[in-house]
């Protein structure tokens, strides 16, 4: 771990640095009076309000957007990854086939397609359900992030040694019992360095929730461009880079510090 702390430390260093040198070479003289800016201004970046009185939006709106689109997904694609590795070609083949269109879709042209498809609202029951932009945008991120969770799973599984299958059923387990109580215990070490790799990707991906309406931190950034004045574009889209770089990279080093485990184990 001491060699992944390390790595951590220059990484953060070093990216700061060359952000920091983006900066003066793009405003020289004028670098402090941005970077007070920007400190006014952060508030409303994280939360979506000037005075982090309401969390409601900005950088705040990316994580709980990324949480439940991984949260849907991982539901979504553990039922898909076990349609995949079924021993029915019924349901394997329809399984692999959905799971490749989703995995081959482009993120965008997915949310767009949220954007449209979905209604703003439908009547069921007697009951109004709205779809706000931030729902489809969750929806939008989902399908394929369950597409390749369904990969994750289906490698995991095929991770563990045959014999463990085996063993099993000469104790009687049917295949879905060998599953839930033998192979998926064992196969969770060989997934979640994948899966933390994917929520990671997920994660830079609420970057194009944008183009659904959804208040998220380059909404917020694009308000902060038109009401203070193009001048500050660069430095408030550095300081977005910065934010996405902060959340994501210690879950990089994270997953590695997990991959290099698993094979000490092995």
């Amino acid at each position: 771990m001491n060699a992944e702390l390390k790595l951590f430390a220059l990484g953060t260093a070093g990216v700061t640095l060359v952000l920091a040198a983006l900066l003066v070479t793009v405003y020289g003289a004028e670098t402090g009076r941005v970077l007070q800016a920007l400190a006014a201004r952060t508030p409303l970046l994280l939360s979506g309000s000037p005075d982090f009185s309401r969390f409601e939006g900005g950088f705040a709106a990316n994580i709980v957007i990324s949480i439940w689109a991984m949260m849907i997904a991982a539901v979504a694609g553990t039922a898909l990854g076990i349609g995949m590795i079924s021993q029915s070609l019924l349901v394997r083949a329809p399984s692999v086939l959905l799971m490749n269109v989703l995995r081959n879709s482009p993120w965008l042209v997915v949310l767009y397609a949220m954007l449209y498809l979905l209604p703003f609202e439908i009547e069921a029951f007697g009951t109004i359900f709205s779809f706000s932009p931030v729902i489809k945008a969750i929806i939008g991120l989902a399908l394929p992030v369950t597409a390749n969770i369904a990969e994750v799973f289906r490698g995991g599984v095929e991770a563990v040694p045959t014999g463990q299958w085996e063993s099993a059923r000469s104790l009687g387990y049917r295949r879905l019992q060998i599953l839930r109580r033998v192979v998926v215990p064992q196969a969770i070490q060989f997934m979640t360095p994948n899966l933390m790799t994917t929520y990671a990707m997920l994660f830079i991906g609420t970057s194009l929730v944008v183009v659904t309406g959804a208040n998220d931190i380059l909404s917020v950034a694009r308000t902060v461009i038109a009401s203070d004045g193009a001048h500050y574009a660069t430095a408030i889209y550095l300081y977005v880079l910065f934010l996405f770089f902060l959340f994501c990279f210690p879950i990089a080093i994270l997953t590695r510090w997990l991959e290099q485990r698993v094979r000490v184990r092995q």
